[in-house]
This record gives C-alpha cells, structure tokens and sequence, in this order.
C-alpha cells in the first residue's frame, strides 16, 4: 500500500511537469494572440478564457484520468487527491517560476502589453456599447490604478497569492479526487448453506 502511494505521488509530480509546461505554453499563446498578432475583438476578448482557464482544466481532467490508469485504475478518495495535489502543485511551480523568468528576463515589457491591450479592448467595447467618452477615461484610470496597486505589491504580495494559491490547489484537488476516484469493489461472499 506505501508503495503505491509512493508512486501515485511520483506520478502526479511527473503529470505535473506537463501540466505546468502546457499552462506555460498555454499562456504564453494566449499573450501573443492578444497583444502580438491583430486579432479580432471578440477573439482578444475571449482568448484568455479559452487559452489560460478552459484548456488546462481539460488537459488536467485527462492527466487525471491518465494519471488513475497508470497506477491500476483504482484509487481512494485519498490516493486520488493526494496524487491530484502533487500533479497540481508542481505544475503551479513550474508556471509561476517560467513566468518570472519570461516576464523579467525575455519579455519585460509583457505586463505593459498586457495592461495596454486590456484598456483597449474595454475602451473599445464600451465605445460599441455608446458608452460615453468621460466614462471611460474614468473606467481606464481605474483600471490603470488598479495594475500599478498589483505591481507594487512587492514581495509581501507574492508571499499572499502563494498561500492563497497553495489552499486553492488544495480544494481543487479534493474536487477532482472525489471525481475521479475509483475504489475497487470488495465482494463479499455470501454463504448460501445459510438460512
């Protein structure tokens, strides 16, 4: 039984490099259709909900139905979250620290692109709605003051979002241990002889 909780952890730390890796990548696609390439509105719009929330809960439902199926096709509610947590906390490793490394060294200027596209996609949605000019001026310093709030959060905010991160994780993977567990069924033998 150790052993194989040992390796349901090994396993969910293993899918949790691919995972973490296809976030990244998942990400990294998604910032370049938005702020690189002329996109439509609606697909700018769009884009990161499809690309960095939709897409990596399908690849993690099937790592997790992968991951079940290497280790025998049964596990408890326990073995399953257990598993799950190790998968879903290594891939929030690898993303957080390639995010760091891409936004600071390869692509400094990615939190600017991002900001400067998300004003202009609002701006221009609210301008397709007949929003007034004023408003939106005061809807873009709004969202301007709340980008500079976020950056100067320091260190003291990564610490936060961290631990907030880490209890998140934690119930998603009770979440997908109690869907995707699968405990093997133990018969009892009935004993006809009886009356």
């Amino acid at each position: 039984m150790q052993d194989l909780n040992r390796k349901i952890r090994i396993k969910g730390i293993q899918y949790g490099v691919v995972l973490g890796v296809s976030i990244f990548l998942l990400n990294l696609f998604s910032y370049f259709l938005m702020t690189k390439v002329n996109t439509p509105l609606w697909m700018t719009a769009f884009s990161p909900l499809i690309f960095t929330n939709l897409l990596p809960i399908v690849i993690a439902i099937l790592l997790c139905l992968h991951l079940r199926e290497k280790i025998g096709g049964y596990w408890t509610l326990r073995q399953a979250a257990s598993g799950v947590f190790m998968m879903f906390f290594t891939s929030y490793i690898i993303f957080f620290f390639s995010m760091i490394v891409y936004s600071k060294v390869i692509d400094p200027a990615m939190g600017i692109n991002i900001e400067n596209k998300i004003e202009a996609v609002k701006a221009a949605i609210r301008r397709n709605q007949n929003t007034s000019g004023q408003h939106i001026r005061e809807e873009t310093a709004a969202l301007r003051k709340d980008f500079n709030e976020r950056q100067q959060s320091g260190a003291w905010g990564y610490v936060q979002s961290f631990g907030i991160v880490v209890l998140l994780l934690f119930l998603a993977s009770l979440i997908f241990g109690a869907l995707f567990k699968n405990e093997e069924l133990v018969r009892v033998p009935s004993n006809k002889n009886q009356i």
